[in-house]
């Protein structure tokens, strides 16, 4: 499939994989608004995410931690504190690991927020052809 070939060409499939063990999860937004709007919890929510917190030990016995997010269109999103996952991690850098579900996650927030701005530049693009289609319309035809 896609997503092997991808992890064989980034050299993935040949770093060491290990269980991670999920110490927190937390819920966290971005909101439109203003700043302070934001800090108070006001503003309009656009996407949830959870910011997990992972350890794993690699084979010397050594603990690493790592925070990714994850939002709510990924599997990853229902993670909570305890829950193991399936990670890779690089044997020379052992605190440099892969969660292949963190890449679903990013391409599904990317293509939401490419949809929700094509979504914006069509109302404008109409909003802009109602406004000046009378003018453009009288211009042509006389």
């Amino acid at each position: 499939m896609l997503i092997e070939f991808w992890e064989r060409l980034r050299g993935y499939d040949k770093w060491t994989e290990t269980a991670a063990t999920v110490q927190s999860s937390t819920l966290d937004n971005f909101r439109f608004g203003s700043e302070s709007e934001k800090q108070a919890g006001r503003g309009q929510p656009l996407v949830w995410q959870s910011v997990c917190k992972i350890e794993w030990k690699d084979h010397h016995d050594n603990q690493f931690t790592a925070t990714f997010e994850a939002f709510e269109e990924s599997p990853l999103y229902q993670l909570r504190a305890g829950d193991t996952v399936t990670i890779r991690f690089n044997p020379q850098r052992p605190a440099e690991f892969y969660l292949r579900g963190l890449l679903k996650s990013d391409l599904a927030y990317s293509w939401k927020i490419g949809v929700y701005t094509i979504m914006l530049v069509l109302v404008f693009v109409a909003i802009f052809g109602l406004w000046f289609s009378p003018a453009i319309l009288r211009v042509v035809f006389h």
